[in-house]
């Protein structure tokens, strides 16, 4: 398990263009700590923390790489619409 949050968390920060030390100090914490976080036993709050400063949801963080997943959201007007597949962001722009 501490193997796939490690990943997506690497992998989340390159997407964004963010190294792992700017990621720990938006945490609150040393990046050796991020570290440990990643590869230990993390503690929730710690994850939540580094899913809130990734802009992804905790969920997003336990799971197995796939390259066909998205998550996001999307505003549609004055409404903003979370989803976690491509089948539900067709649901949602087709909804419309």
């Amino acid at each position: 398990m501490e193997k796939i949050i490690a990943e997506n968390i690497k992998r989340i920060c390159k997407e964004q263009g963010k190294q792992l030390k700017d990621l720990a100090a938006e945490m609150g914490i040393d990046p050796p700590s991020l570290n440990r976080a990643m590869y230990g036993n993390p503690q929730l709050s710690t994850l939540e923390k580094a899913a809130f400063a990734l802009g992804v949801s905790c969920k997003s963080l336990f799971e197995p790489i796939n390259e066909d997943s998205m998550e996001g959201y999307i505003k549609v007007g004055s409404k903003i619409y979370q989803f976690n597949s491509k089948e539900e962001l067709e649901f949602i722009i087709n909804k419309r």
